[in-house]
């Protein structure tokens, strides 16, 4: 019970026996009136230390449940930007094997149909495929210095920079896919107009 609380039971206490016209008070019945003060005030302590005790268990439950759950969305987080990241460099992995892969493997045919003797025209539309195809390893080169400098960005909470990067990062991956489809095609084009005429 708090003090204030006990101040106004005795006040309260004396205005009833003032109430009943009376005006000594006995000294045993002060003194068993205070000792029942006390033991309701000691329960009254009991209570609230239980009550306390209820609250601060309840709060570091609800504290425990909040920080599990801010560690959950944290580590998806994470996982998901791992991810993303892990997607990221596979796309620009591809595009950097299928357009240097196209790009190799038609100097290679180049190389062998010049030491041939056959239609050597080809050669000329046939290198407009592989600049094609070695515009596209060097967009997918410049898509991954744009990764890191996402990333860079991202780590120093540059957020809008971050994604401006992202974003053109995505669209230099996407320009080297289009560059080797522009690649086969012309490549498509050189043997059916040359090499299967000749």
């Amino acid at each position: 019970m708090e003090s204030q609380k006990l101040i106004e039971e005795i006040r309260r206490a004396v205005t009833e026996v003032k109430e009943k016209s009376q005006e000594m008070v006995s000294v045993n019945a002060l003194i068993n009136y205070l000792n029942s003060l006390e033991k309701e005030v000691e329960e009254h302590r009991d209570f609230d230390q239980r009550k306390f005790e209820s609250e601060i268990t309840v709060f570091r439950a609800e504290h425990e449940r909040n920080l599990a759950h801010y560690d959950a969305q944290q580590q998806h987080s994470l996982e998901l930007l791992r991810s993303v990241i892990a997607y990221g460099q596979a796309a620009l992995k591809s595009a950097i094997l299928i357009n240097g892969g196209a790009a190799a493997a038609l100097l290679a045919f180049i190389g062998n149909i010049w030491a041939k003797g056959i239609v050597p025209q080809a050669v000329s539309s046939i290198t407009n495929a592989i600049i094609f195809f070695s515009s596209g390893v060097l967009a997918s080169a410049f898509g991954t210095g744009t990764t890191y400098l996402t990333q860079y960005c991202y780590s120093e909470e540059w957020n809008k920079s971050a994604k401006l990067f992202h974003i053109l990062t995505i669209i230099v991956v996407l320009f080297s896919y289009f560059l080797f489809a522009m690649g086969a095609y012309a490549s498509y084009e050189a043997f059916v107009k040359h090499l299967a005429l000749g």
